[in-house]
């Protein structure tokens, strides 16, 4: 299953970043997902919530943003929204979008700097 490993960098890059902020609880992490991933976002979220477990991530939501792909011939430029290697003029395809998995925003609260 390899959204774990997926939430498992997600968790541990949102940690790293809510403790440099100083947060004492995160509410919300927002993640864009590309299609040609293949994540399923149910075992995505199960996956996060077994992760944050004990952590000031527990108890957060976990908003997955899908990203659609979008495939571009080298040759000719013709567009494909589903992934193959090859363009019917014989070009092959470079994915400009739909592989991202992106940690986008953090949803924290943070102790009052003047306590």
């Amino acid at each position: 299953m390899h959204e774990f490993s997926y939430a498992q960098a997600l968790v541990e890059n949102a940690l790293r970043i809510a403790e440099s902020k100083g947060a004492k609880k995160v509410n919300k992490v927002v993640v864009e997902v590309g299609s040609l991933l293949l994540i399923n976002p149910e075992q995505l979220r199960f996956c996060y919530e077994v992760v944050t477990k004990n952590t000031i991530l527990e108890g957060s939501e976990l908003e997955i943003e899908n990203t659609e792909a979008l495939l571009v011939c080298e040759n000719c430029g013709k567009e494909y929204r589903e992934l193959s290697s090859m363009c019917e003029c014989g070009g092959f395809l470079k994915v400009e979008r739909g592989d991202e998995f992106v940690l986008k925003r953090i949803v924290m609260e943070v102790e009052d700097a003047q306590n």
